[in-house]
């Protein structure tokens, strides 16, 4: 037998490979070829061409709902990630409000007043990117209140704090 009859009696692989690559883009596609190829090839014991159809079935078929699967995890992981990310914005004008509180303790206790001058408090709010707006409302020589208002991304966000240190979330953006 020559080698030109030898390669004749093979079946060919490129029905399964093909049905392996449209797995990848189209999955119904691949499914269909890979059902063909498997009954185009299923009366040759052993080949490599049935191998691979059987290959390319178990794949279009297995996968593809482990996919599904994991957009249904997306779909639940992804809110829960904003709603996270939102609450470490926030953790920012806490953060000042407490540096505030701090600032202006500080001032009364050499002034004997509050104050709603920033320079006077020697305040400035930190962050890499300032989300908030600091505002002192009402400032007396008995009380205080500040305020922390959300700007772009964390606007209708608003936070206050008193002299007695009780930081409050007015409006909550993350509640949305």
């Amino acid at each position: 037998m020559s080698s030109n009859e030898a390669s004749s009696t093979q079946p060919s692989k490129t029905l399964p490979i093909l049905a392996i690559v449209f797995f990848f883009a189209f999955w119904p596609v691949g499914v269909i070829l890979a059902i063909v190829s498997i009954a185009t090839f299923g009366g040759d014991k052993g080949s490599t061409a049935k191998t691979l159809s059987i290959v390319a079935l178990v794949m279009n078929l297995a996968l593809v709902p482990m996919c599904g699967v994991v957009g249904v995890l997306a779909a639940i992981a992804v809110p829960n990630f904003v709603k996270f990310q939102c609450r470490s914005k926030q953790s920012e004008a806490k953060g000042n409000l407490k540096a505030l509180y701090v600032a202006e303790e500080s001032f009364r206790a050499e002034n004997d007043r509050y104050d709603r001058d920033f320079a006077a408090l020697q305040f400035t709010p930190k962050g890499q990117k300032i989300r908030y707006t600091y505002t002192v409302l009402p400032a007396t020589n008995e009380a205080f209140a500040a305020e922390a208002r959300g700007i772009g991304e964390m606007e209708g966000d608003v936070w206050t704090i008193d002299n007695a240190n009780a930081i409050t979330n007015v409006e909550s953006r993350c509640a949305r």
